[in-house]
């Protein structure tokens, strides 16, 4: 497991509480991530049918894919877990856990939200289990993910060390006519050297292709003049750090100053107003604005900022808190968030802590344009 149990029960007991509060009788969770933050069961192979029974007492029961019981035996503290065989309607396994539970005609909290249930699995839910009646979760677990709890900071800070290795080998190692690929190979390997733990992903990109946001790495070889463009994640006990910086080969143009220049500024003014208590319609005012007022960009459609942590591939971010122009929500002690502007294909971004006192980098990185 990645935490003591004591972690994991006491985010069950919040749960628990919240549910009672919800008069429901039970939380059925689908959404890989929440499954793993209550319950510590970690799998690649997610894209099959798994699932967690949450009672308003006692224990949760894992629902899973008969060849995952020995990872769940390994990864989870959850001791009664059902399976179904690939030979099996994998939904047939929550009828029995729910039956065991005596809750086939309960009032069930079911999360939409989920990428995880498709609207097939909901329908055969509907079907095996007439009597239940479902209702749609309120992302219960997921607004407790926000605030991060002293173990789950270790584990970020930890991230931050990792990414922070991993994009240093990957400035050092920009030279004329090196690959994209090449870069990609000193990255990985320094994350995995640093402690990094699968997913290995992210945003390399160079020359023209800085424009693409989310762009992988090719086989193009770097030029003079060219700018390289890193988003990183580090991954620690499945939660990620990230980190974005450029680097220009060889003497930056006056505009590419400009703009490294008029980005950092921006957000050096917006991430020291990150503090308990502080709007986050602010924050992204103090961001976005500078860029738009420069004329770096035309429109500026897309978040400044987002809440990080516990998250599964496809996404590095946790889809909960967004800065964005009508942002209305407020900043807590103990959130996460990545921080990120970009334009002309030159972008920054750092995790951020939240605390009372205010913004605690935890990416540690020089913040800065780099020049090889």
């Amino acid at each position: 497991m990645d935490f003591p149990i004591a972690e994991y029960k006491s985010r069950l007991a919040r749960t628990q509480a919240e549910i009672r509060a919800r008069k429901l009788d039970a939380l059925l969770v689908h959404q890989p991530e929440n499954v793993l933050y209550l319950s510590g069961f970690h799998t690649t192979g997610f894209f099959m049918y798994h699932a967690l029974v949450v009672p308003t007492e006692g224990e949760p029961v894992l629902i899973l894919r008969g060849m995952e019981d020995q990872a769940a035996a390994a990864t989870s503290w959850v001791e009664q877990r059902f399976t179904y065989a690939d030979t099996e309607e994998p939904i047939s396994a929550t009828r029995r856990a729910l039956q065991a539970l005596k809750l086939d005609a309960a009032k069930i909290g079911i999360d939409h939200h989920s990428w995880f249930l498709t609207l097939d699995r909901y329908a055969t839910l509907r079907e095996l289990l007439p009597r239940v009646r479902f209702e749609r979760d309120d992302q219960t677990i997921d607004r407790q993910r926000l605030i991060k709890t002293p173990l789950e900071i270790e584990a970020l800070r930890t991230a931050a060390r990792i990414v922070e290795a991993g994009v240093q080998a990957g400035i050092d190692a920009i030279a004329p006519d090196v690959s994209e690929r090449d870069l990609a190979k000193a990255i990985f390997t320094a994350l995995i050297d640093a402690g990094g733990e699968p997913p290995l992903f992210g945003n390399i990109t160079t020359g023209p292709r800085t424009l693409q946001l989310h762009g992988q790495w090719t086989d193009r070889r770097i030029e003079r003049g060219d700018q390289i463009y890193y988003e990183i994640s580090g991954v620690s006990r499945h939660y990620f750090s990230k980190l974005m910086r450029t680097t220009v080969l060889g003497e930056p143009s006056a505009d590419q100053s400009r703009t490294a220049e008029i980005l950092l500024r921006a957000q050096d003014e917006g991430i020291a107003k990150m503090r308990a208590g502080a709007a986050a319609i602010d924050i992204d005012r103090a961001c976005r604005d500078p860029v738009l007022r420069a004329g770096l960009r035309e429109t500026y459609p897309n978040r400044v900022g987002y809440s990080t942590g516990l998250t599964y591939r496809p996404s590095s971010g946790e889809f909960l808190r967004e800065f964005m122009p009508d942002s209305d929500w407020t900043l807590e002690a103990g959130m996460v968030l990545h921080m990120l502007l970009m334009a002309k294909g030159i972008g920054f971004s750092d995790t951020i802590l939240v605390t009372e006192g205010g913004p605690e980098y935890l990416t540690r990185f020089d913040r800065k344009l780099f020049v090889r």
